[in-house]
């Protein structure tokens, strides 16, 4: 009688690709090395002409500008232009930088339809459209938190139907600060 143990299955068959992937892993690992290696030793060289580079800008003077004007007397030159503002009468800001403020404050879902700026008077009006009262009525808060304006009027409301879909227009009432 003969017995045979076996606990391990032979590795007859896979013997070969095992040997294969693990020439592989092998030969990966030595062009990583190669690779790094050399990358090592492109970076000792860089490093030389870094610190010469740096050596050189160390040992530059800064240059300040000749043709800036004291504190004191930017302050009086800042005056002077808003006195000159104020003769001109220009209460608001340009309608571009209106436009910018006016982006961040509406919600999405809401359409600017019509704006009427006058500069002068530091007053706009604004026709806005969205499809429900609800983001209306977020958009009129935003706006007065914002800050930007003293007052916020809503002057009309109304709705407006293209078949199906239907819309709520309101006419609002701004005027900045001065």
């Amino acid at each position: 009688m003969r017995f045979t143990t076996s606990f391990v299955p032979p590795a007859g068959r896979l013997a070969p690709l095992l040997a294969g992937v693990l020439w592989s892993v092998a030969a990966v690992a030595v062009v990583c090395t190669v690779f790094l290696v050399v990358a090592g030793y492109q970076l000792r060289s860089d490093r030389a002409e870094l610190n010469q580079r740096l050596a050189g800008f160390s040992t530059q003077e800064i240059q300040i500008p000749v043709d800036m004007l004291p504190r004191e007397k930017l302050v009086v030159l800042r005056q002077q232009v808003q006195a000159l503002n104020s003769l001109t009468g220009t209460v608001g800001q340009p309608l571009s930088t209106l436009l910018a403020r006016l982006e961040k404050l509406t919600p999405e879902g809401v359409w600017l339809v019509n704006l009427q700026h006058r500069p002068h008077t530091g007053e706009t009006k604004l026709l806005v459209e969205a499809g429900g009262a609800e983001l209306l009525t977020a958009f009129l808060e935003r706006l007065e938190r914002s800050k930007m304006f003293t007052q916020v009027l809503l002057t009309r409301q109304a709705q407006r139907a293209d078949g199906a879909h239907r819309t709520i227009q309101f006419e609002i009432q701004l005027r900045e600060h001065s």
